[in-house]
C-alpha cells in the first residue's frame, strides 16, 4: 500500500506541475550562421567553376531563415487498482476473485500516462538575384568609389588591380599602346612595344610600386529652396562625393619594400619623375584638385591619368563584377588544362619571363603569392563539384580566401532588397 501511495503521489505532482522545455538560441543560431556562410561560399565557388567551363552564371540567395522547435510533453495518472480481492464461498468450495481488468497487477501504464513529441523544422526563402536591376549593376564597370572601399578595407592593392582592371592604355607622342590581359589569346603584351617589351603584369607592378590609390573628396552645397532661393534656411544641404586616382608616396615605399627586385624594372617602364608623381597635381591631397568645377560635365567610363602636361595620358579601363568572375574562371581553366605559354616560344618573344606565368604571381603578397589556388583533394576551405569532378580551395590559400570575401561583398553591393524575387518557401524537416 505504501508503494502504491508513493507512485500515485509522484504522478499527481507531475500532473499538477508545468513542464517547460527551452530551446537554446545560441546553438541553433551558430548552426544556421555556419550553414549560411558555407552555402554562400559554395555558391560563389560553383559560379567560378561554371565560368571556367563557359557555363552561364547563376545567382541566388537565401532571403530569410525561420527555424522552429516544438516540444509537447504529457503526463497523467496511470490506471492502478486498489483493495483486496473478494472471497466467495460456495458450499465447501472457496473461490478468490481479482479485478477482471488486470489480473495479478496493481497498476497499469499506457501511452496516455507519459509521452513526449519533438518536431524541429527550418523554413527558408530562396530568392533569385537575376533581375534587371541586379544585372544593371553587376555588368556595370566597377567605379573608383567601389575600388576605394576595398583599398580602405586592407585588401592588397596589387590584388585589386588584377581583379578590377580590364586593360591599360598608354598614349604618348608617336605611340599608342594597349595592354589587355586575356589568356590564352593575349597575355597583355603589346607587340608594338618593341623598345621596353612591357606587359599587363608590368603595369600592375608599376601601379602598385608607385603608390597608385584612390582619394575621395566630399563637398557640402546648399540646395535651393522651394522658392528657388539658394541658401535659404529651409533648404537642406546636399553632400557630393568625388573620387580620383592619385599617387601616395607612403604606399609606394611600403610596396617597394615588399618587392625590391621589381624596382629597377619599374624605373625603366615609366618616364615620369618622382617630383611629378608626388609633388604635383597627381599627388594625393593636392590642393589643385577641384572636381566640383567640372561636376556638371559628363564623366568618362575610364579612369584617366595625365603626365607631362597632358602630353602623356594613361588610362585604366575597369572590369565589371561579372568580368571578375570570367577572369578568375579563365585562370582556373588554363591551370586545370595545364596550359603553358612557355611552350610557344614564338608567341611572345623577348618579353619578361614573369609575364607568362599562369596564374600570375603577386609580387607584394608573400603569404600566398598565387592569385588563385584550386585543388582537387585537400583540407578544404570550401568544396564543390561539377561534371568533371570535385574542386577544393585549400585552407592555406589565403589570397583565394580574400577573393571569396571580396566577391561576396561585390555581389551584395550590386543587390538591393527590392531586387530579390522571392520563390515559394522550401521547408526542411530534420
Amino acid at each position: 500500500m505504501l508503494l502504491r501511495a508513493l507512485v500515485a503521489g509522484a504522478f499527481c505532482a507531475g500532473l499538477l506541475s508545468a513542464c517547460a522545455v527551452v530551446d537554446p538560441v545560441d546553438n541553433r543560431y551558430d548552426t544556421i550562421s555556419r550553414s549560411l556562410a558555407k552555402a554562400r561560399n559554395e555558391a560563389i565557388f560553383l559560379n567560378l567553376v561554371r565560368a571556367s567551363h563557359d557555363y552561364p552564371l547563376s545567382f541566388t540567395t537565401i532571403a530569410n531563415v525561420t527555424p522552429s522547435l516544438t516540444n509537447t510533453s504529457t503526463f497523467g495518472l496511470p490506471s492502478f487498482l486498489e483493495g483486496p480481492g473478494s472471497v466467495i464461498k460456495s458450499g465447501t468450495t472457496v473461490v478468490s476473485t481479482f479485478p477482471t481488468q488486470s489480473p495479478f497487477r496493481d497498476t497499469l501504464f499506457s501511452s496516455t500516462t507519459a509521452s513526449n513529441a519533438t518536431a524541429v523544422s527550418t523554413n527558408f526563402n530562396v530568392a533569385t538575384q537575376e533581375t534587371s536591376a541586379f544585372y544593371g549593376g553587376f555588368l556595370k564597370p566597377i567605379g573608383l568609389d567601389t575600388l576605394a572601399y576595398f583599398i580602405r578595407q586592407g585588401y592588397p592593392r596589387e590584388l585589386l588591380f588584377w581583379l578590377f582592371t580590364d586593360s591599360f592604355e598608354l598614349k604618348a607622342p608617336g605611340e599608342e599602346l594597349g595592354f589587355h590581359f586575356k589568356p590564352p589569346d593575349d597575355l597583355g603584351c603589346d607587340p608594338h612595344d618593341v623598345q621596353k617589351h612591357r606587359c599587363f603584369i608590368d603595369w600592375v607592378h608599376n601601379a602598385t610600386l608607385n603608390g597608385l590609390t584612390v582619394e575621395e573628396k566630399t563637398q557640402e552645397r546648399q540646395s535651393a529652396s522651394k522658392g528657388g532661393e539658394s541658401g535659404s534656411a529651409t533648404a537642406k544641404p546636399t553632400i557630393y562625393s568625388y573620387s580620383r586616382f592619385c599617387f601616395n608616396r607612403v604606399l609606394a615605399r611600403e610596396a617597394q619594400a615588399l618587392a625590391p627586385e621589381f624596382i629597377k624594372w619599374n624605373r625603366k617602364d615609366i618616364d615620369v619623375t618622382d617630383a611629378e608623381l608626388y609633388n604635383g597635381a597627381l599627388e594625393c591631397g593636392s590642393s589643385s584638385w577641384h572636381p566640383e568645377r567640372t561636376a556638371n560635365q559628363p564623366q568618362e567610363d575610364i579612369l584617366p591619368l595625365k603626365f607631362k602636361g597632358g602630353l602623356v595620358s594613361f588610362r585604366i579601363v575597369p572590369r565589371s563584377a561579372y568580368g571578375v568572375f570570367q577572369f578568375l574562371g579563365t585562370l582556373m581553366r588554363l591551370k586545370r588544362e595545364g596550359w603553358d605559354p612557355n611552350s610557344y616560344p614564338n608567341l611572345y618573344p623577348s618579353f619578361r619571363p614573369w609575364a607568362a606565368v599562369i596564374p600570375p604571381p603577386l609580387a607584394t603578397v608573400h603569404a600566398d603569392p598565387n592569385l588563385i589556388t584550386i585543388a582537387t583533394d585537400s583540407d578544404c576551405f570550401v568544396h564543390t563539384w561539377f561534371e568533371d569532378g570535385d574542386y577544393c580551395v585549400p585552407q592555406q590559400a589565403t589570397t583565394t580566401k580574400q577573393i571569396f570575401s571580396l566577391l561576396a561583398q561585390l555581389i551584395a553591393i550590386q543587390t538591393a532588397a527590392s531586387d530579390l524575387s522571392i520563390t515559394p518557401v522550401v521547408r526542411v524537416i530534420q
